[in-house]
């Protein structure tokens, strides 16, 4: 059985021809490389461990959770990881606490997991973690829905980074400001194609057929493609 990371669906016509799933084991491969190229000063060495544990561990609930959806009034299918990150496959309250807060980086969040750290050293350093487990599943995200939808010109900013492509033709992104030692990581996608007769009707009662396809690996075609992080030079620096 596949476990996704995430799934894009194309409509030609206002029909739907093709679905692209990421592995849930490339997303979080990925974001567990480009934890490891964040330089070594934004790390606690006591709390490195328990953080790279968390990245490893932040999206296992996705198997769990994932369903296709329907909207009616869309007339389009989705996808959803609803409760994802509170099923949390481990006891240290320090590692649950990444897990659980990896979504929302926000005072409330981060008081209420601190609440639950009873070493003073670790409820300090709890921040400086989160944010870094925060980044690294962000900007994987990102950088993946920009190669599949193509979107070169747009640049979004989250939290204090933007990331945007120089060259369309090429899979080089751009991070501002720049945080990393050099890093690149592989995108891992697998495609069905959907056509008709073998395309469901667009109907509520259809779910469980596009469910049951996604659990199916013999009908995609995987496909992979190299992501390079360049830093920009700016005025020869």
């Amino acid at each position: 059985m596949n476990h996704w990371g995430r799934i894009f669906f194309r409509y030609e016509n206002g029909c739907l021809n093709q679905a692209i799933g990421q592995p849930l084991e490339n997303h979080i491969n990925n974001c567990r490389e480009i934890l490891s190229r964040f330089r070594d000063e934004f790390f606690h060495p006591e709390s490195r461990a328990m953080l790279d544990k968390a990245v490893e561990l932040h999206d296992l609930g996705k198997q769990e959770t994932f369903r296709i959806t329907w909207d009616p009034d869309a007339q389009k299918w989705g996808y959803s990881f609803a409760g994802h990150r509170f099923r949390v496959p481990h006891d240290d309250p320090y590692v649950a606490g990444l897990i659980r807060a990896h979504h929302e980086f926000s005072v409330d969040q981060i008081n209420r997991e601190k609440a639950m750290i009873k070493d003073e050293a670790d409820r300090k350093r709890f921040p400086d973690d989160l944010y870094l487990l925060c980044m690294a599943d962000q900007l994987e995200a990102e950088l993946a829905v920009k190669t599949v939808e193509n979107k070169n010109d747009v640049s979004r900013t989250f939290m204090e980074f933007t990331t945007w492509r120089p060259n369309p033709l090429s899979f080089d992104f751009t991070v501002i400001p720049w945080p990393f030692e050099p890093v690149s990581f592989h995108l891992t996608f697998k495609l069905m194609e959907l056509q008709e007769p073998k395309l469901p009707n667009l109907a509520e009662k259809d779910k469980k057929t596009m469910n049951n396809w996604f659990r199916e690996t013999g009908t995609f075609k995987s496909t992979e493609m190299t992501i390079n992080l360049v830093r920009e030079v700016v005025d020869g620096h």
